[in-house]
Formats: C-alpha cells, sequence, structure tokens
C-alpha cells in the first residue's frame, strides 16, 4: 500500500472517529435535557383532576402560615376548595383550615391561591420553618391532593401572598389568575 493511501486511510479514520465524538453519541439514555427542572422552591403535582403549581407555605408575623399554590382544575366540572390539612413529615400533629374565602375553581383555568390570603390563618405549631410539610387539600365531590410542600420564610419574594384574608369590602371577589391556563394534556 502506498504511503499516501495509507495517510488518507488513517486522516479519514481519525476525522469519523471525532465526528462520532464529538456528536455526544455516548452521553447515554440519561443526558442532563432528560431530566425534569423544577426552577421555583415550590412543589409540583402535575397528575390528576386537580394539579398544583409551586405549593409551598409562608410564614406570616404571628406564628401562622399562608398557602400559596396554583391550582389547575382540568375537570370540565367546578371544583371548590373545602380544606387543607397541614401534617410535619416528622412527628406529630396535624391541622386543618378551611378557606377564609371562597376558592371555586373554574374547568380548565389556573387559579392562584394566596394573593388574597383565602388560606392563611394555618396555625404553625406543628410544622417547622425550613423544612417540609405533608399538605392534601380537599375537594368539593371528596378529590384530594397530596403533596409534600417547602415552608420559608416571609421575604420580599413572598410579599404579593397576603398574610391574612383580604376582606370582601377591600377588594374586588377573587379571580383566576390571567395568564392563560395550560391544557389538561400537559
Amino acid at each position: 500500500m502506498s504511503t499516501v493511501r495509507t495517510r488518507r486511510l488513517t486522516a479519514a479514520t481519525l476525522m469519523l472517529t471525532a465526528a462520532l465524538g464529538l456528536t455526544a453519541c455516548g452521553t447515554g439514555g440519561s443526558t442532563q435535557t432528560n431530566q425534569q427542572y423544577q426552577p421555583g422552591i415550590g412543589a409540583n403535582v402535575r397528575t390528576g383532576d386537580v394539579r398544583l403549581y409551586n405549593a409551598l407555605l409562608v410564614a406570616n408575623t404571628d406564628d401562622t402560615y399562608a398557602l400559596s399554590v396554583g391550582l389547575l382544575n382540568t375537570t370540565d366540572e367546578e371544583q371548590t376548595l373545602e380544606s387543607v390539612t397541614v401534617r410535619p413529615l416528622e412527628g406529630s400533629g396535624s391541622v386543618t383550615a378551611e378557606p377564609a374565602l371562597p376558592v371555586e375553581l373554574q374547568p380548565r383555568q389556573l387559579y392562584t391561591l394566596g394573593r388574597q390570603g383565602e388560606v392563611a390563618d394555618i396555625d404553625g405549631s406543628s410544622v417547622e420553618l425550613g423544612r417540609y410539610a405533608r399538605l392534601t387539600l380537599t375537594f368539593s365531590g371528596g378529590d384530594e391532593v397530596e403533596i409534600e410542600a417547602p415552608i420559608v420564610a416571609r421575604t420580599s419574594t413572598y410579599s404579593d401572598v397576603a398574610e391574612k384574608p383580604v376582606s370582601p369590602e377591600s377588594s374586588a371577589t377573587p379571580t383566576p389568575s390571567a395568564s392563560p391556563s395550560p391544557t389538561a394534556g400537559s
């Protein structure tokens, strides 16, 4: 075999090897782009009739907590939030709070809970700041959604979360959030 032909064959082999190596064919089946990314601090439940987005408890100044969460009713029927039960992940004790203001979820619409202080007087004696709590949201018809949500300190980031229920005289009736709702299949 001639020297020129050997050099060409060697160069072609190196180029093919470099092309395969540089195209990331060896990254395997669990590349970072396949991993779920959650940029917010809150927790999500993306299955079921009512989905929860960015759920968290925000500490109030009087040893109580306010619930902040986006609620998406994926059904064709109106759903009403009837109660929220809060339990620590470790230890004992639970607290059940009923919404101070009506929380009616229209079909296929996102409702942002927390701006009006709908569930803002949750007794904080059984949970601890900086930990997680198990929340069970009970809806009309007996449907329940359970989630483990973080308990965060009140900072400027959470200034939109009301510490107390907003009285009906000082505010209009709570409305669904203005953002477009995601489709039920997403």
